[in-house]
């Protein structure tokens, strides 16, 4: 070290005998550091990383204060003191180095047996710094202290520095791995700059100290060039706050980190002397001017669109909680339905099965006494005992309606596909009912296209959607006519079958859910009461089961109505 020989303290830190770059590295690195450290401390949620980054910037602080103390002063009782102070400073920021990137990568404090490790590697640094072991003696005339440092201490913590290098480094590869896109970026940027301020802090620092103790430099100045690895890594610190938001810092917060870095290197006119420190200065200070414009300019409206999104983000996973929860409720209960659609079905299936018997007896014994097997009935009977025939007929149907549904739902309706002629079951069909439907006073047309129509279907599910849709037309119909029609389409080698009539019709609205089950046309109780709603439905499910289609078309209401059957012929 060059000792300046001037009167103390009149021109403590300002002696020709110096090195110019003395201030220049020193200053300029304590402002920016300490400004940075408080500012996160304070502008953040004061949290234990913001704690760390400050505690980083202090104790280097205190070590550059200290070293330019040392390189100012001529007292050797001063310089003795605080120049044994500079190992602790050192071995606090490599293991604050190490702490602060635990937590960074990891968002907790470190376990109880790290904290130990730092302590036990610590420990030689807090009891030998004040002991002859450290720094034995002084050279007043010389102005010179390496030649008293004890190597193995010196070299101890310094190797403190090269262990939380390579700690680091270790840390950052193990959390890269597994990190998020975003999170690597932040993870490669903090690495860089840690990394790049504890070789250049270090290193250099250790170099400078080695070569002036074994003679081969007069002084130590290698070591201020090794400052300007804090300056990079504060760098680096602001653009994580400015791109990435870290240290829980908002954008306000940001621009006023960004124009108090600009100030504060202004404020290093006020240290330089030399011209070429002045230039140095008023380029970095351009510079730093120009990209805080674009930083901050660039950056707005980004972390504006951040926020925004976050908050979007957050308010559909908040919905999509609330919506899994309710898909789990809606699940349990939709199952609970299925169970207890599945327990009515049977029960349905089971009471239309009892009720089912009773109606038959009830049905063919009031048959019998209406054709006299038991005598001839007075004529007051004869009315009472039709009324009751019908009325029995249509109850025996609904319950057969009944029946069918809960076998459709249950899976258990059966199916027998045989090779027969459809137009021999239309025609069928039609002689069964054509009598009933002109009983009503309407006109019965038939339309039966000429040659075999061959299927292969179960003819008796067949004939009771025929019988379903002519006698649901029939119903529907107060007076017009009503036609049956089959014809042979030319596509697609399949059979048409269609009931038309002139009746109620029905409405467009009607139309989509006409076969769904207990669907009914609006004024269909007008003319028929006991319908259940539930024959255009079986129906449905019984020609699907046979390979074909079944629609419905109409007018409109009172427009009358069509529907239409269609199955596939067989070669």
């Amino acid at each position: 070290m060059i000792c300046p020989f001037f009167d103390f303290p009149t021109y403590l830190f300002f002696t020709a005998d110096v090195p110019p770059l003395l201030y220049y590295s020193h200053i300029p690195s304590i402002i920016i550091s300490l400004f940075v450290g408080i500012f996160v401390f304070l502008n953040g949620k004061r949290s234990l990383l913001n704690q760390l980054l400050l505690g980083i910037a202090v104790f280097f602080s205190l070590w550059t204060i200290i070293n330019l103390f040392t390189w100012t002063n001529i007292n050797s009782d001063s310089v003795s003191f605080f120049w044994s102070l500079l190992g602790l400073c050192l071995s606090l920021v490599a293991i604050l180095s190490i702490y602060f990137i635990y937590v960074f990568l990891e968002k907790k404090d470190i376990s109880l047996r790290v904290k130990i490790i730092f302590l036990v590697l610590l420990a030689p640094v807090f009891l030998l710094s004040a002991t002859r072991y450290n720094l034995s003696g002084f050279d007043l005339m010389e102005c010179d202290a390496f030649k008293f440092e004890n190597i193995l201490f010196y070299s101890y913590y310094y190797s403190l520095g090269l262990i939380a290098m390579v700690w680091i480094f270790v840390l950052l590869v193990r959390h890269y791995r597994v990190a998020t896109i975003n999170f690597r970026k932040e993870i490669i940027l903090i690495g860089i700059g840690i990394e790049s301020f504890l070789f250049m802090f270090f290193i250099l620092s250790y170099i400078g100290s080695y070569l002036t103790t074994t003679g081969v430099l007069a002084d130590s100045r290698i070591e201020m060039y090794g400052l300007f690895g804090m300056t990079f890594f504060i760098s680096l610190i602001s653009y994580l706050i400015v791109k990435f938001k870290a240290f829980n810092i908002k954008l306000i917060g940001t621009q006023a980190l960004v124009w108090g870095l600009v100030i504060t290197i202004g404020s290093e006119f006020f240290f330089v002397e030399t011209g070429i420190n002045k230039i140095l200065t008023g380029v970095t200070l351009f510079i730093s001017s120009i990209a805080g414009v674009m930083i901050v300019r660039g950056v707005k409206k980004e972390i504006k669109q951040k926020e925004r999104i976050e908050s979007l983000a957050d308010s559909l996973r908040s919905l999509n909680d609330r919506l899994e929860v309710t898909n789990s409720s809606l699940e349990i209960a939709n199952e609970r339905l299925k169970e207890l659609d599945h327990m009515k079905s049977e029960f349905v299936s089971l009471a239309t099965h009892q009720i089912r018997g009773p109606l038959s007896a009830i049905k063919g014994y009031v048959s019998l006494m209406i054709e006299g097997d038991y005598g001839k009935p007075p004529a007051t009977f004869v009315e009472p005992l039709d009324t009751v025939f019908k009325s029995t007929d249509s109850l025996s149907k609904m319950v057969t309606d009944f029946l069918d549904v809960s076998r459709i739902d249950l899976g258990q309706m059966k199916y027998e596909f045989t090779d027969f002629d459809f137009r021999d079951l239309v025609e069928e069909v039609s002689k069964e009912l054509k009598i009933s439907v002109e009983s009503k006073g309407l006109e019965f047309k038939e339309k039966i296209a000429h040659g075999k129509c061959p299927v292969k279907a179960d003819r008796t599910k067949l004939k009771q959607v025929l019988i379903n849709l002519i006698d649901n037309s029939s119903k529907y119909t107060e007076k017009g006519w009503l036609e049956v029609s089959v014809e042979k389409l030319k596509e697609g080698n399949k059979i048409l079958f269609a009931v038309k009539d002139s009746g109620v019709g029905i409405s467009k609205a009607t139309l989509p859910v006409l076969f769904q089950r207990f669907s009914r046309a609006k004024d269909a109780n007008k003319t028929n009461i006991l319908g259940t709603g539930l024959g255009l439905y079986i129906a449905k499910k019984m020609v699907e089961a046979n390979q074909g289609k079944i629609w419905a078309e109409s007018a409109g209401e009172g427009k009358g109505a069509e529907f239409y059957v269609e199955l596939n012929l067989v070669e």
